[in-house]
């Protein structure tokens, strides 16, 4: 049985799945600094009960990870008794058994030391722009390097603003027989605190209860499992992975705060963190020296201005330093688009909240892998009612430069979980610019019991379509519209602040980007049909789309205030609230795609010679047709000049032929 098994449920699908690939696609090429995504806590959501089980752990970041979260905070444990980052709290081994210099934990034999992985080739998995494998094999990883200096990413500093707010090898055990251990404050410990515990026996330790295989090697291997199982799917994204680091409390006194570990106890080789997540990983991680190098020389082979222009990180959202015909950046990050379908990686982790017993971890060994904290996250601090967002929001009316609304990163809790407001909450902070971070228990049930209120909430974060949406032509039918194939263009909705799919013969104002900038938006100064729109955009602006939820804020804000000033006009209809996107899907049905004459990169290119097949066969057909319409209208009129012979009257009949 594969370690990633989500429930069925749980995997997107229908239209749910067609809005997160589009709204996937939108921000390809948005550095991921800025596309803010939902994340959540692991404890709450999978260990709300205090029972920390590997089955239904499991279960549970297999529910997660499919359900549509992008950001992963997991909280791991050294526990010092076994020489391994566990997922329990307590300690589960018996020290007394354990000495510094033999003790290890089987499960970890298998790894490969970060020694071994600088000096060894990791070979890689490179796809081409529909994701698919390529033959072409390459370099997936570089060398690890030992210094933390050459991990460091500059972070540009989040302002303050107070704005209102717009409304593979592991086994798994179901774990049954439950062992009493130590509780309170007693000093003892029993057979049940042993290293060679089964994986599937309950250890009662305080207020919790733990099996032994939950260690961070399970997760990973889930995760990779999922990475690998999905490589090829067209909704492949790019995940996150914030480590918080704890020293496990004694098995003695489970409440009580954990001990300061011996140097020679700390984690080192195998068990550093950057080793246990490249054993199975590695592949797929994007670091932070690879970032750095990057930086370095934009127009280096392989990085960021030396690719397609449709895998570039857009430029506009960071700053690049010219000098001569070199080019840096300082504060810049790639796109997912580079990221993923250049480098083929998908993964990226860093550093959460440290203990301070774990002071003296190497974090010089695992620097070359994992990014410093702070790097991948900036807390922002929200104020937030059943109105909306009320401080924090990064929209602020006139205020559209890119150095005065820095999310980078921008993340907020989300840890209300009585709030009865918690998916607008969510949705609140999305279009704030702003990542929602799940850290609450919903409805008192994990993800492994019920995903649903966890999917709900990763829902509610999609910020481009509305509810329904994007709906097909059938759909539009049955709503009483025309089925006439022609809802196949992206609309925002002026009310509702999210978007719809429109008939594309309809005339509506379109919206226009001022100078490729992310948050400055004009409205086209006349209507149009959507494919002729954007002659309505004026000089310096271009017919565009919103690519992330703060985008789309600003555009709300400008079509609103546009449509306010101008209600009295003749030629806007008081019911007449959608905006033409450039967006749409007239290529292929359900492939949203950015530009009005955009083929879907999803569909097998077709070939020259299949097109000289084609040109003739359609131009037969053209012609018979003609000749068939000829003798038609030939012997229609021989009928009409023989009935008027017949019936000697003048007066003929009108022939409604097609339209010119």
């Amino acid at each position: 049985m594969s370690l990633y098994n989500p429930d069925t449920g749980a995997i997107p699908d229908g239209i749910p799945y067609i809005a997160l690939l589009s709204q996937r696609d939108l921000s390809l090429q948005v550095p991921v600094n800025y596309v803010n995504l939902p994340g959540v806590s692991l404890t709450p959501a999978c260990f709300a009960h205090q029972r920390y089980e590997d089955a239904a752990a499991a279960k549970c970041f297999s529910n997660l990870l499919a359900t549509g979260f992008r950001r992963f905070e997991i909280d791991l444990y050294w526990d010092v008794t076994r020489r391994l980052w566990s997922l329990c709290p307590v300690e589960l081994g018996s020290t007394a058994s354990l000495s510094d210099s033999t003790a290890s934990d089987p499960g970890q034999s298998a790894q490969t030391s970060l020694a071994s992985l600088a000096s060894g080739s990791l070979a890689g998995r490179a796809k081409d722009h529909i994701g698919t494998p390529t033959s072409n094999v390459i370099a997936r990883q570089t060398t690890a390097e030992s210094s933390s200096s050459s991990a460091e990413a500059s972070q540009t500093p989040t302002p303050s603003l107070n704005i209102p707010s717009i409304s593979t090898t592991a086994t798994l055990s179901a774990g049954t027989v439950t062992t009493a251990v130590a509780t309170g404050n007693a000093a003892t410990t029993s057979n049940a605190l042993s290293a060679e515990s089964s994986a599937g026996t309950l250890i009662e330790a305080g207020p919790y209860t733990c099996t032994t295989g939950l260690n961070f090697d399970l997760f990973t291997d889930i995760l990779s499992t999922y990475l690998n199982n999905t490589e090829t799917d067209l909704n492949a994204t790019t995940r996150y992975l914030i480590m918080n680091m704890h020293a496990a409390a004694p098995a003695s006194d489970p409440t009580a705060s954990a001990h300061t570990p011996s140097t020679d106890s700390l984690p080192r080789d195998s068990n550093l963190l950057s080793s246990i997540l490249a054993t199975n990983n590695s592949a797929y991680l994007y670091t932070p020296t690879k970032l750095q190098s990057q930086r370095a020389d934009l127009n280096a082979s392989g990085s960021w201005f030396s690719v397609a222009r449709a895998s570039q990180p857009d430029a506009a959202y960071y700053l690049v330093n010219q000098d001569g015909g070199h080019a840096s950046t300082q504060d810049g990050w790639p796109s997912e688009s580079f990221i993923e379908l250049q480098s083929a990686e998908r993964l990226l982790a860093g550093y959460g909240t440290v203990d301070p017993q774990l002071r003296a971890y190497n974090y010089s060994g695992d620097a070359a892998l994992i990014f410093p904290q702070g790097s991948l996250q900036a807390p922002r601090d929200v104020a937030s009612s059943a109105d909306g967002i009320q401080t924090g929001c990064f929209y602020q009316s006139g205020v559209e430069a890119l150095s005065s609304v820095n999310s980078s990163w921008a993340i907020s809790n989300v840890s209300d979980a009585s709030s009865p407001y918690l998916p607008e909450e969510a949705s609140n902070l999305t279009s704030c610019g702003i990542a929602p971070m799940l850290n609450t228990t919903l409805d008192n049930v994990t993800a492994a019991e019920n995903y649903q209120p966890y999917q709900a909430f990763a829902y509610a974060t999609i910020w481009a379509w509305g509810q329904g949406e994007p709906r097909n032509n059938s759909d539009a039918a049955d709503d009483g519209e025309d089925d006439d194939d022609d809802f196949r263009c992206a609309a925002l909705n002026a009310t509702q602040g999210r978007w719809q799919a429109a008939d594309c013969t309809r005339t509506h104002h379109g919206a226009c980007r001022i100078a490729h900038q992310p948050y400055q938006w004009q409205i086209s100064g006349s209507k149009g049909y959507y494919m002729k729109v954007s002659d309505g955009c004026g000089d310096n602006t271009t017919f565009a789309t919103p690519r992330t939820a703060l985008e789309n804020t600003y555009l709300v804000a400008a079509w609103r205030e546009y449509l306010q000033d101008h209600h009295d006009d003749d030629d806007n209809d008081d019911n007449d609230e959608l905006l033409w996107l450039n967006f749409n899907d007239l290529d292929a049905s359900t492939c949203w795609v950015i530009g009005q004459n955009t083929t879907c990169p999803y569909l097998p290119q077709r070939r020259d010679v299949d097109r000289e097949v084609v040109v003739p066969t359609v131009a037969a057909v053209i012609v018979f047709v003609l000749a068939a319409l000829t003798v038609f209208v030939k012997c229609a009129a021989n009928r009409q000049s023989s009935r008027r012979k017949r019936r000697r009257r003048d007066d003929g009949w009108d022939y409604e032929g097609v339209p010119s």
